[in-house]
């Protein structure tokens, strides 16, 4: 019953009002198997509304595949270490079952390993640029590919206001390379580069070293990546017909161009 863009106003009898995200999650985890009740604000109803929620384990691969008719979906949740071998495997099954479009769903991706990223650009992109960082000292380093797996068939990107950072460099490669269309709503705009340093207390803090840059040059740091197709989710028909409205127009996309 919970969807995106669910405001969570209170845990139990705690109330969350002023609580980080961090401190939140403290009273929503729990043993496996027990349950929590959550208040929460949804835009657009007039009171509040009442869930419980059993707790359990969530160990979510971070890719999901399958075929739709005769165009492949792969779903990439976000940019781990395990995501390359995965994207491989998915992608390979799909071309073993025929294949001749692709959609490629990267909404509400949060981003993840830089190397992972780059790794999978090389799948498809064509021979140039993937991506460059710089740091605040004009230092530049660059990610590029040879071109030898560039995609051959029809590519539509799936993206939202939660596709951020890594998935923003995929998309945004893409894009600039014209191999693809991307289809939906505007990213997030997480255009810069973080390292984690540990401390020798055991802590770590987190810096910015670097931004990133589009093959073009472009610098989509608080700006986000606009899709050449845009259309809003309709969440009436995503939650209560199980339709979805941005995957259709991807797929209708990809469709016209296999029988062009």
């Amino acid at each position: 019953g919970l969807r995106e863009n669910d405001i969570i106003a209170a845990v139990g009898e705690v109330s969350t009002y002023q609580m980080s995200t961090e401190e939140a999650v403290t009273y929503i985890r729990g043993e496996e198997g027990t349950t929590v009740e959550l208040t929460i604000y949804r835009e657009g109803e007039p009171d509040y509304l009442y869930f419980t929620v059993e707790r359990k384990r969530v160990e979510s691969p971070t890719v999901n595949s399958e075929m739709k008719g005769d165009i492949g979906y792969i779903q990439i949740t976000e940019f781990g270490e395990v995501t390359v071998n995965q994207f491989s495997e998915a992608y390979e099954a799909l071309e073993s079952q025929g294949m001749k479009g692709l959609v490629l769903d990267l909404r509400s991706n949060p981003g993840g390993l830089l190397t992972s990223v780059v790794d999978i650009a090389r799948q498809i992109l064509p021979e140039g640029l993937i991506v460059y960082t710089e740091d605040k000292y004009g230092q530049r380093e660059e990610f590029t590919c040879d071109g030898k797996n560039q995609i051959d068939i029809p590519l539509a990107v799936l993206i939202n206001g939660n596709s951020a950072s890594a998935s923003e460099i995929l998309a945004g490669a893409i894009q600039d390379y014209g191999i693809g269309t991307i289809v939906g709503t505007t990213t997030y705009g997480k255009g810069v580069v973080q390292n984690i340093f540990g401390l020798s207390d055991g802590s770590a803090i987190k810096l910015t070293i670097s931004n990133y840059f589009t093959p073009n040059g472009n610098n989509i740091h608080g700006i986000g990546i606009k899709p050449d197709v845009e259309i809003e989710l309709d969440a009436d028909k995503y939650y209560n017909e199980d339709i979805d409205t941005q995957m259709e127009k991807a797929l209708e996309i990809v469709s016209e161009k296999i029988n062009e």
